[in-house]
């Protein structure tokens, strides 16, 4: 078999094997296409005179963003809910905590604040966050602390 001959056979073999394998590697597309996960809370949860009402959400994405949509309320005026999310593992132990994307409080990244100025009205409240997005195929609970 002359070398020219040879290199087109083993060009040849070699595309065929690598197309066969290819579809049982990862890929980076497959890391992307993940779909966000959302944690809902379907009670209400009080914390001195604070109550956030059920239906409060946290979505997860894959790229380690998360987004907050819920809404509180408190019996006193000037007063404000407090609020750190913890991501879990299928085990219930705790990967890591989300960190506030706007910085309320410099000493602690991971508290959301939400002023609630008086009593007689609800608040609606959007928050963002990020986590390490190398922990987004472990996650699989949430849980909140929550001060009023």
């Amino acid at each position: 078999m002359n070398r020219s001959r040879f290199r087109t056979t083993v060009s040849a073999t070699l595309t065929l094997v690598a197309l066969a394998l290819g579809p049982t590697l990862p890929s980076a597309a497959s890391s992307t296409s993940l779909s966000p996960i959302s944690f809902t809370w379907r009670k209400p949860m009080t914390a001195g005179n604070c109550t956030m009402f059920e239906g409060a959400r946290w979505t997860l994405y894959p790229s380690g963003r998360a987004t907050f949509d819920g809404t509180v309320t408190s019996g006193d005026n000037n007063d404000a809910w407090l609020m750190w999310a913890r991501l879990k593992d299928e085990n219930n132990a705790v990967l890591g905590t989300l960190t506030n994307l706007d910085i309320q409080d410099r000493s602690d990244r991971t508290k959301f604040v939400q002023g609630l100025p008086s009593s007689s009205q609800r608040y609606r409240w959007f928050a963002s966050g990020e986590f390490n997005k190398y922990l987004f195929p472990l996650i699989k609970r949430m849980s909140l602390s929550k001060r009023c």
